[in-house]
């Protein structure tokens, strides 16, 4: 069944919802229109999927799109990759369902040069608030080419 009121539905700009079901290629981030948890797929770890409730901040390098770290009142998520920001801009909206971590075991590497692509994600627990002061260094960092 087909949704007839997809085509009115806010979508942040460079976003692509995949079809029903897992995609067949890799694609960085995904989206819906109501999302209260944020599912964060690693390569080579859980998937974990803090509630959006809990997100405090979302600190990235601007115009690059190279990094962003999501700061959470429990734990920070460091986010590596490439054109980056139409993921920043789902998350800013709150209508991100998913981001992933590209892993070369299960898909071929995008051959977009302008799509987003997530190369890592560290999840870093945070006690007591300890570690923000290195994730904002982080990800105001620009990675050199």
């Amino acid at each position: 069944m087909t949704d007839p009121l997809a085509q009115f539905r806010k979508k942040p700009a460079g976003a692509t919802e995949p079809p029903p079901g897992e995609p067949e290629g890799y694609v960085a981030f995904g989206t819906k229109d109501k999302v209260e948890r944020l599912r964060i797929r690693r390569a080579f770890a859980p998937t974990r999927s803090p509630g959006y409730a809990y997100l405090l901040d979302i600190a990235y390098d601007g115009p690059f799109g190279t990094n962003f770290v999501l700061v959470y009142t429990f734990l920070m998520v460091l986010v590596r990759g490439k054109n980056l920001q139409p993921v920043v801009m789902a998350l800013e909206s709150g209508t991100a369902d998913f981001i992933q971590e590209f892993d070369s075991d299960k898909w071929e590497r995008p051959k977009d040069e302008k799509a987003p692509f997530i190369e890592s994600i560290e999840v870093v627990v945070k006690e007591n608030g300890e570690g923000a002061a290195e994730a904002e260094k982080v990800s105001t960092t620009p990675k050199p080419h």
